[in-house]
């Protein structure tokens, strides 16, 4: 891991920058996924394939082999398997996008409420598990309301991070800020509705 720490420790003078850059980059990300979130299912769930088998992959390696160059070779196989099967397989992709999307909302709701991180990560990796078996059930609606809602929250969290601390309301909701969850919910309204607006009712999937 010494090569990561290296590669961050050179950005250490200007943490702070780039860390919102960041969040300006993972914010623009955000957006799209709340409007364009149907139309853009296959580049997302390749992505999304791609990261997830990346980190899986560079896991196991390195609790099974102990060595970060083998650890390294799996994350890259298992990256491209995913990516693979995210991408050819239509389905495979939704239940993938879907399942991290739902996870990730999950997860940022029980973490500010200060509950164990195990249990958090428990639960919401259950929720993810049955979002994506909806996602692939119920097709459109579903892969719009998720990709909007975490995409709505994802956009608020991200820019209240950049915002100075006054401006976030001090009534809390499931331990966010209201200002946060109002403003996530308003966006991710407006993501539904351009979605449904601008997506054909009847698209036809591929196995």
């Amino acid at each position: 891991m010494d090569y990561i720490n290296n590669w961050f420790s050179q950005y250490q003078p200007h943490s702070h920058e780039v860390f919102n850059i960041f969040i300006a980059i993972g914010m623009i990300f955000a957006l799209l996924n709340t409007f364009l979130g149907f139309k853009l299912t296959k580049l997302w769930s390749t992505l999304i394939g791609i990261a997830v088998g990346f980190i899986f992959g560079f896991i196991a390696g390195a609790m099974i082999w102990h060595n970060d160059g083998v650890a390294l070779i799996c994350a890259i196989v298992l990256a491209v398997v995913l990516g693979a099967l995210a991408f050819f397989i239509y389905k495979a992709g939704v239940f993938l996008m879907c399942g991290i999307a739902v996870l990730s909302v999950v997860f940022l709701l029980l973490d500010a409420c200060s509950l164990n991180p195990a249990v958090s990560l428990s639960v919401s990796c259950i929720a993810g598990v049955i979002a994506g078996v909806l996602s692939v059930l119920f097709m459109r609606p579903f892969i719009i309301i998720t990709t909007a809602l975490g995409g709505g929250f994802s956009f608020a969290h991200s820019l209240f991070e950049l915002l100075p601390a006054e401006l976030s309301s001090n009534n809390l909701v499931f331990g966010l800020s209201l200002t946060v969850l109002l403003t996530g919910a308003v966006i991710a309204v407006l993501g539904i509705i351009v979605q449904f607006a601008t997506t054909k009712k009847h698209v036809k999937s591929k196995d």
